[in-house]
């Protein structure tokens, strides 16, 4: 063997073995990035289980907290409709109807706002709708509250809504055209 071959074959070994070499830099590298890849693909999964966990923790009550509401509802009745007179027993129903409500409030439940309020159909239900001097879609009347958990509605609020102010005169006018209408067709 000549001297320039045994160095070209030293050059291909030292390429081969750069090659090599190079081969597992690439393999080491891709190996480093794929764990990065899925520790925080990892890290990710365990932030949307301890999200949902949350979530499913917060609203665990719900179903106990809905059952509650009718027992709620009837306390403030019964308060409303109670007799003036200040007796030991109206003011054991009040205890009673404020821890009720402290209890709720604990676990995230929230009234829902009826007063003064524009109708939402997202928190409201309209059982009415009549003419008055408030402007149109506000909410006059609230018939039974509505009440949020952890800000999502368990129960709409059942409202009566303003249909704006109603001019009695376009109704006679109405009706005196419609009546003048059916006139002329019968002739």
């Amino acid at each position: 063997m000549t001297k320039k071959t045994i160095i070209e074959e030293q050059l291909q070994d030292e390429s081969k073995e750069q090659l090599q070499e190079n081969s597992k830099d690439k393999a080491l590298s891709d190996m480093v990035n794929l764990l990065k890849r899925t520790q925080a693909n990892f890290e990710n999964f365990r932030k949307q289980t301890d999200s949902r966990v949350e979530e499913i923790r917060k609203m665990a009550s719900r179903n106990i907290i809905v059952q509650l509401l009718p027992v709620v509802d009837n306390f403030f009745l019964a308060l409303k409709n109670a007799p003036e007179e200040n007796t030991d027993f109206l003011q054991g129903v009040e205890l009673i109807y404020a821890q009720l409500n402290s209890l709720i409030q604990d676990n995230g439940v929230e009234a829902i706002n009826t007063e003064n309020q524009t109708f939402d159909p997202y928190y409201h239900e309209a059982l009415m709708k009549i003419s008055s001097e408030e402007p149109e879609n506000m909410v006059i009347e609230e018939f039974q509250k509505g009440y949020t958990l952890h800000g999502n509605v368990i129960r709409h609020a059942r409202v009566k809504i303003s249909a704006g102010k109603q001019e009695k005169n376009n109704y006679k006018t109405e009706k005196k055209e419609n009546e003048n209408i059916s006139d002329s067709s019968v002739n």
